[in-house]
């Protein structure tokens, strides 16, 4: 470095010449100047190192103290830990008590919730369901109040249940429109209006779809009407029964349900029993005309059997027969019609029973539904069988007393 100075020295020498002078006392003074700027410098740094090593000293220091001190927090966390364990343990040995109450009480309000919202109750005092709600969703301990609010509501539900009230209720009907009405709220099995059974269904009173027969619907009118005590039918499942009385098939439905055989017995019934009543008036008619003749032995006619033999004297035991023949005649027609009636409802159980098996082997006897068809065909052809056999056997037998007693008749007057 000092050669360079020296060399530069020369070189600005020899070009200045007699700024030299000038020059060498520039570079002195800036030596200077750069010496006491390095010495600040220095004793810069140096302050900042002590200053440093202090504050190193002080960090570490401090670093020491937090570390005890975080040991000493770890052992009071360990401590608190375990003594909240023991407390836990504590709290939960005292509060078992409580929180089976807890799960009893919730199980409870949610039981009569549901109960609730199946009760036709509910139309006359919508107010509650909220408050029943809150109660069978609480998530803590309930207090005094909340257990004395619970005994209250579900009091007010025995003490409804018991009632039959008279109230004006919205009612939906068959076709989905709601008008008010006026009904009659039979405890919570249900209520009358207008001579309809209504039942609580999806948070509305609707009219049910199945209403019993006349009779029961004559007596639910008068009660609605009555002034004083009187009887009445209830549907003690709430609506059940009564929904499976438009499930229940007509008189004419279950007829249809023999098919084909069913349909064959019909029709041998109708013809057996239209030929009954045909040989009923016929004999009816012979009859009087006997007795009108019975009467008037003189003056044989030709309108009834007895003048008719009375007439024919040259063939008299012939014509007998013959009239006694045609008094009986259709008889042996019915009593076949009566005998083959139930061998067809038979055969119609036979074919039911057949498919019934079939559709079991195929599917199971796990879904009844699938049996339901083979089996009405089963048993409703024997029915409709016994149907016509029964009243036949009966047509058979008045024909055959009225033409017997008809016979007997003629044979004592021809004596």
């Amino acid at each position: 470095m000092k050669k360079l100075i020296a060399v530069l020295f020369f070189c600005v020498s020899a070009a200045f010449g007699d700024n030299m002078d000038i020059l060498l006392d520039r570079i002195k003074k800036g030596g200077e100047q750069e010496r006491a700027a390095e010495l600040t410098r220095l004793n810069r740094f140096l302050s900042e190192r002590n200053s440093a090593a202090v504050l190193l000293k002080n960090t570490k220091a401090e670093y020491e103290r937090l570390l005890a001190y975080g040991r000493e927090l770890s052992s009071k966390a360990d401590a608190n830990e375990r003594a909240n364990a023991e407390l836990n343990d504590d709290l939960r040995n005292r509060s078992g008590v409580l929180n089976e109450l807890l799960g009893v009480f919730k199980q409870s309000a949610g039981e009569f919730k549901a109960e609730t919202d199946a009760s036709i109750t509910s139309a006359q005092v919508p107010d509650r369901q909220g408050a029943i709600t809150a109660l069978a969703d609480m998530r803590e301990m309930p207090d005094a109040d909340d257990l004395e609010r619970f005994w209250a509501l579900y009091l007010e539900e025995m003490i409804l249940g018991g009632r039959i009230e008279r109230f004006n209720a919205n009612v939906v009907d068959q076709s989905g429109e709601k008008r008010e009405r006026a009904i009659v709220r039979l405890g919570a099995f249900g209520a009358i209006g207008d001579g309809e059974y209504l039942v609580w269904k999806n948070g509305a009173i609707t009219a049910s779809t199945g209403q019993p027969s006349g009779g029961v619907q004559r007596q639910a009118r008068a009660f609605e009407k009555a002034t004083e005590a009187r009887s009445v039918a209830i549907d003690p499942t709430r609506g059940s029964l009564l929904e499976l009385f438009a499930l229940r098939p007509g008189f004419w439905e279950r007829m249809t349900q023999g098919g084909v055989i069913g349909y064959l017995i019909l029709t041998l019934g109708v013809f057996g029993f239209c030929l009954g009543g045909l040989r009923i008036a016929r004999l009816q008619a012979v009859d009087k005309a006997v007795k009108r003749q019975l009467a008037d032995m003189k003056s044989p006619r030709s309108d009834n059997p007895l003048g008719r033999v009375m007439l024919d004297t040259r063939n008299a035991e012939t014509t007998l027969d013959m009239e006694l023949s045609d008094l009986e005649k259709g008889q042996g027609a019915i009593k076949l019609l009566a005998a083959a009636a139930p061998l067809l409802g038979l055969l119609g159980t036979v074919v039911g029973m057949i498919g019934a098996f079939q559709t079991i082997t195929l599917f199971g006897a796990g879904d009844p539904k699938l049996m339901a068809g083979s089996i009405s065909l089963a048993l409703v052809t024997t029915m409709q069988g016994l149907i016509v056999a029964v009243p036949l056997l009966f047509i058979h037998g008045f024909l055959r007393y009225r033409s017997q007693t008809i016979g007997d008749r003629l044979e004592g007057a021809l004596k």
